[in-house]
Formats: structure tokens, sequence, C-alpha cells
């Protein structure tokens, strides 16, 4: 918008009518906040009296830029202070939300919440059906409740908004903080869920796994959560060494354990499988590039002295490869290690407060210390949590 059409639209519109108008245009992305200039957006609210000779001013050592300062405090200011903001949270909202390169919502059922460190309540799983003999009765069927706890935290920033950055005109620089502020925040969820996902903090008391409200490891190396396969598994020997991921029998090999040894925990009746489809395989990317051509190739070829054979890659396209350098920056055994089936199914994220932004106005302490305009906060309040064990396998690739 140019300087004269937003000063033209405030002083028709008014103040709120003004603010309403920007904000249905935004929603209809018929504009956006690339579309404004905070300087010409304080020119026209009035904030800016000394606007011409700002522009002509070339800062040197001896001089100082002006400050900004509030002509007619009241409806004009509070104007550019809540537009200003609107158009800020909106770029921070935009970099949270560039999600490339991440994979952690693909990892995780989205599950909203009023409440923090909540029971997920759930049941042992019962016994199959029995025979019934004519004019008898049915059999009882045995069922045990049991629940796991969830965990959240608060994350957030404020970005700072100086007078410099107005009375020079730098808008461009103004929203790019603000969409780097967005996209770390982002990063730092998905390196949360990465981290909890692999169990990675189990080892400093951290716990994403909580039955009954108590913390455990997720992975445990002796295979009683029938999920581990490598080294150290007493509770399925046949799958206690290393499986390093170099071809389609490594992933076989896996899908056997799963399908043999991963049991239901009915406590009437013998256990039996559980059916449980792989969705995805996550590697770290140390991996990625050898995860991806074990899973999308279409043929597999064997080579022997005399000749070559080649034949369908039996599979092709079994789950989808995600892969992520928060598993890499743990460094040592995590870089050869690799993870297999429905994570949705097995990991949730608890959202209490989803991203939200909010504004601090020019009355802070901040505005006289430090000449800043406005204040920008940004936070999220969620966590993430295992409501299983058995439906993703970690694979011990050393």
């Amino acid at each position: 918008m140019q300087g004269q059409n937003v000063k033209s639209l405030v002083e028709s519109l008014g103040a709120e009518g003004f603010y309403h108008k920007v904000c249905q245009l935004l929603n209809e992305k018929k504009i956006s906040s690339d579309d404004f200039s905070y300087y010409e957006l304080a020119e026209a609210c009035g904030v800016l009296p000394q606007l011409r000779s700002l522009r002509e001013f070339t800062p040197t050592s001896e001089s100082v830029p002006q400050l900004l300062r509030e002509s007619n405090p009241g409806v004009g200011a509070n104007l550019f202070q809540v537009i200003t903001g609107e158009l800020i949270g909106r770029k921070v909202i935009e970099g949270y939300e560039d999600d490339s390169g991440f994979v952690g919502d693909k990892l995780v059922t989205v599950m909203p919440s009023r409440h923090r460190s909540q029971k997920i309540a759930g049941f042992k799983a019962l016994a199959g059906p029995t025979e019934v003999q004519e004019g008898h009765s049915y059999e009882e069927s045995t069922f045990e409740e049991k629940y796991v706890t969830t965990a959240e935290t608060k994350q957030g920033r404020i970005l700072s908004i100086n007078e410099e950055l107005i009375a020079f005109d730098q808008t461009g620089e103004i929203n790019r903080r603000a969409m780097a502020l967005g996209y770390y925040l982002r990063q730092e969820r998905e390196r949360t869920i990465i981290r909890g996902v692999t169990d990675a903090d189990s080892g400093s008391g951290t716990y994403v796994y909580r039955p009954t409200g108590s913390g455990q490891q997720l992975y445990k190396a002796n295979g009683s959560n029938r999920n581990w396969v490598g080294s150290g598994n007493t509770t399925s020997t046949s799958y206690n060494s290393a499986v390093p991921l170099v071809d389609w029998t490594d992933v076989e090999e896996v899908l056997s354990y799963r399908a043999t040894e991963v049991k239901d925990d009915r406590i009437d009746g013998t256990t039996r499988p559980v059916v449980a489809p792989v969705k995805q395989v996550l590697v770290p990317e140390n991996l990625r590039g050898t995860a991806r051509s074990v899973i999308n190739s279409t043929e597999i070829a064997v080579t022997t002295d005399v000749n070559e054979t080649r034949f369908a890659n039996p599979i092709h396209n079994l789950a989808e490869v995600v892969s992520s350098p928060f598993i890499d920056e743990q460094g040592g055994q995590a870089v050869n290690d690799w993870y297999i089936g429905d994570f949705r199914r097995q990991f949730i994220w608890t959202e209490i407060w989803p991203v939200q932004t909010f504004l601090q106005r020019a009355e802070s302490e901040s505005a006289f210390d430090r000449d800043v305009v406005l204040r920008v906060k940004v936070r999220y309040f969620g966590g993430i949590s295992a409501v299983d064990t058995v439906y993703v396998t970690k694979v011990d690739g050393a």
C-alpha cells in the first residue's frame, strides 16, 4: 500500500474501520504484510512528525537518528501499534508454517488439550471370542485398565522492533526477523518431536513413555517392550544382533520380528500378534540415501561370478522414508540406528496452546531504555508422549 492510500483510507474509514478492512484483505489474501511499509503506515497514523527530514537524513558518526515521537497519543498511535502488530504477527505465523524439510507432523497425532500432565486411558487387549455351544452361556471377558500420562512445556521468544528500523523504512528487515522468529520456534518443536520419537533424552531422566505416570525407557535393550532389534535383546533371542540398513533383506528381518515377536498385552488368554502395518521408516540423514534406495527401488540386482539376476523389489514403496538431522545431532550410535512402524499410532502431540503471537506496546520499559517501538511475543505450549510401545520398532544399526 502506498503512503497516501493508507492515509486516505484511515481518514475515510476511521481507525476501527481501517483495521477491519486490512484484516479482511489479509484474510482474503488480496494483500500481504509485504505490501505495507511500516514507515508509511506510521506517517498515515501521525506518529512520525518529522517524516521528511528523516527520509533525507543520512546517519553519520556525529549524528543520531531522530526518535519516533507520537504527535497525537491516542487513536493514531494505537492504530499504528495494532496494525503493525497484526502484520508482524502474520509474518511470524508465516515463518512458523514453513515446514520445508520438517517431518515431525508425520510422526505424531496432534491432540488438542485443555490440561497438562493428563491421563491417556486405555485397556489391555481383550481375549478373542470363544465358541458357544447351543444352550450354553457366553464366557466373560476380563480386562484391565492401563494409562499413560502426558508432559508439556511452554516455548517462546520475544522480538523487539526498534525505532531505527521504522525510521529508515526497513520493512523487509522487520518482516525477515519476524519470519525467522516463527521458523526457529517451529524448528524447536520439530526437534522436540524427533528427540521424543527416538527417546533420546531418557538417559537424562526426560521420558516420553510414562505408563501409570512413571517414566521409563521406551526402547529397552532387553527387548521387554517388544520394540528393539539388536544387541542385548534377551526377550527375543533370535533378534539380539545388530541389523545395519543395507538392502531389502534387512527390512524383511525386522518385519519378521514385528510379525512373530510383537504381541498384544491381553491378560485373558494367549497373547497374539499385533496387526500394525508399517507406515514410515525414520532414519538419520546419514542413512537417508540408503533408505530411499532400499524402499523405493523397483528392482533388485543379484550378481554372482557367472551372471546377474534382476527381480522385483519385494518391499517397493512399503513405507514412506523420513529423515531428520536431529537424529544425527545425537551422535554416536544414533547415526546408524533406524526406526520402522506406524508412528502416529504410537506418539501424540498434546497441544494446549497452538502457536500464538502477542503485542506489547510502546509503554513498556524497553521503549525508554532501548528505543523499542513495540515487541512481539510468540509461544506454544505442548509436548510429545508415547501411548504404547509396540507400534514402532527401533533397530540397532551398528
